[in-house]
């Protein structure tokens, strides 16, 4: 073989070696500690004090709302229910109504840009600003006044939530349950990818016209004491992707180039022998 033959095979082993030990070193960069939650955990006896935080919800303008006021009283109850109650079809009628978005949009009860909801037979009721089970108690208060034995349930409608990032399936979410965390809403998403930053994940949320911004960092179970850890309605979420994630885009193109080097490398052995 010429010398020159011999300089291009060198050079092309060379690269081939430092294509080899880049990959090793990309393979060996990210532990499984990057990757797991609450890493600072350890065995079964560890127990995490959570700060009482009061995460719950409160009623803003342009919310939906679902309510009911139920008395012992059937007929009574179709007066103040109209889309709920009864039986028959017309029950059965009521779980196709609130099954869909669209449905609970139309039937439920919005509020305005005052902060008022209005309630058949009794009329507009101040809702803005108040918890869940105080919405209920105010609408109890009112239906009291004409009534006995009065009940009423209020739930959220529109408590959406989205998630953007570095999960398996991003996207906008709708939660009924109101102790709804970042780890139910990363669930629902079918987890976060390799390639997450689990240590820089960030909340928006959203204070009348300004927004606050959390960061939280899911290998630490500090996260749980976290204003943010606790996913309220209309909340953004987005997974951060590692300091790696260019890489891992450019992992095909580097691994085109060492087969291409290769095979080239084996074209000029064999035309050698």
């Amino acid at each position: 073989m010429s010398h020159s033959k011999k300089n291009i095979l060198t050079f092309l082993r060379g690269q081939i070696v430092v294509l080899l030990t880049f990959l090793i070193i990309f393979n060996s960069c990210r532990s499984s500690k990057d990757v797991s939650l609450f890493n600072d955990l350890k065995g079964d006896a560890n127990l995490v004090p959570r700060s009482v935080l009061d995460y719950r919800y409160r009623i803003k303008i342009n919310d939906n709302l679902f309510v009911s006021v139920v008395t012992p009283n059937v007929e009574l109850n179709q007066t103040y229910n109209p889309s709920t109650a009864g039986s028959g079809s017309q029950g059965a009628n009521a779980a196709n109504i609130w099954g869909t978005q669209s449905g609970q949009f139309i039937y439920g009860y919005m509020v305005d840009v005052d902060g008022y909801i209005t309630l058949p037979s009794l009329g507009k009721i101040h809702v803005v600003g108040m918890t869940i089970p105080e919405c209920e108690f105010e609408i109890e208060a009112r239906a009291k006044q004409y009534l006995k034995d009065v009940t009423a349930k209020v739930r959220l409608l529109n408590y959406k939530v989205t998630i953007l990032g570095e999960v398996i399936n991003p996207g906008v979410y709708f939660n009924y349950n109101p102790d709804f965390t970042i780890l139910d809403l990363i669930g629902m998403a079918h987890g976060t990818k390799n390639t997450s930053a689990l240590d820089n994940v960030l909340v928006v949320r959203q204070f009348g016209n300004k927004s606050q911004t959390y960061k939280l960092n899911l290998n630490n179970a500090n996260a749980l004491n976290s204003e943010a850890y606790n996913i309220l309605p209309n909340d953004i979420v987005i997974v951060q992707p590692a300091k790696f994630k260019n890489l891992e885009l450019r992992l095909p193109i580097y691994t085109l180039i060492l087969t291409s080097i290769t095979t080239f490398v084996l074209v000029l052995n064999f035309i050698q022998n």
